[in-house]
């Protein structure tokens, strides 16, 4: 009796040790088919990055500037920079505010360069002037009592006592804004060189009350600590 090995079982339609066929570049019909890449979109006029102001597309952006959320809808500057980690550039986004506050010389480059009218253009444009005039104003991170009598102001160099109003102070610095102590408020006049930062100071501690901004604006128009 002749067995037929195989001959009763069932076949396989497909096994999973079966490879589909594939073709070799140079080895029987010819290289590995090409797909084309999009090309990376580049923000650039005149060999220089152009930064945007625009529509917030959704609301999981943050700004970099208060670290609030941006709503969906709503205006923002974007600051274009190279991107550090790979080719092509990278995008930060503030609120208009907040950009003509800490980041006044981009923002007002991508102002000059908006077709459209912008709201209060003219307030915004008077403020990142001002941020220029006195290159320290950006600096301003808001504003708080000490919650101890540790820390010494970047200004008179003293130590600011425990429950006194003082000015925290961030620097700028390869995309990232880095806390850099704080002053005294009463020695915001001499080291900004000008009194007129109520409005950042209200804009980066949004949580300060009328009372509280009533005694920051004695502080500021008092003499220096």
């Amino acid at each position: 009796m002749q067995l037929r090995l195989g001959a009763d079982l069932p076949k396989r339609t497909s096994a999973p040790w079966v490879f589909a066929k594939t073709t070799v570049c140079g080895m029987g019909g010819g290289p590995w088919p090409r797909t084309s890449l999009p090309a990376r979109s580049s923000r650039r006029e005149n060999g220089r990055l152009a930064h945007v102001i625009e529509a917030a597309t959704s609301g999981r952006a943050k700004c970099r500037g208060c670290g609030e959320r941006i709503a969906a809808g709503v205006l923002r500057f974007g600051e274009v920079l190279p991107n550090p980690f790979a080719d092509g550039e990278m995008t930060h986004w503030f609120h208009l505010d907040c950009a003509a506050f800490k980041r006044p010389e981009p923002f007002l480059e991508a102002l000059a360069a908006r077709a459209d009218p912008l709201a209060d253009s003219g307030r915004l444009e008077s403020e990142a002037r001002r941020g220029i005039a006195h290159p320290r104003l950006p600096r301003i991170d808001g504003a708080e009592r000490s919650p101890s009598g540790r820390a010494q102001c970047r200004a008179c160099r003293s130590t600011i006592q425990k429950g006194a109003w003082r000015i925290a102070l961030v620097f700028y610095e390869d995309g990232r804004f880095a806390p850099a102590g704080s002053i005294h408020a009463r020695c915001a006049a001499a080291y900004f060189e000008t009194a007129d930062v109520l409005p950042r100071l209200r804009r980066f501690s949004p949580d300060l009350g009328d009372a509280d901004l009533a005694e920051l604006q004695g502080e500021l128009a008092g003499p220096a600590a």
